[in-house]
């Protein structure tokens, strides 16, 4: 019995933490390495706008690795 609570919490702790999270989250930053004689290219999408962002110390983006250049 106390080990069903115990999975229970933490997966009542995850789900309230992946919550969170997401509503924390301000935008992406996607990363495409597709070109490799060059470095990587970085891409900054934002959700919310640059006002809201400027005035916060830290905030979460999400990312995504898929790149998505074409090779030549």
């Amino acid at each position: 019995m106390l080990l069903i609570a115990f999975v229970a919490g933490i997966m009542f702790g995850i789900v309230v933490m992946n919550q969170g999270l997401n509503k924390a989250k301000v935008g992406t930053l996607r990363v495409d390495i597709s070109d490799l004689e060059d470095g990587p290219y970085l891409f900054l999408e934002l959700e919310k706008g640059v006002s809201d962002i400027s005035s916060k110390s830290y905030v979460f983006l999400k990312v995504d690795t898929q790149s998505c250049l074409s090779r030549k």
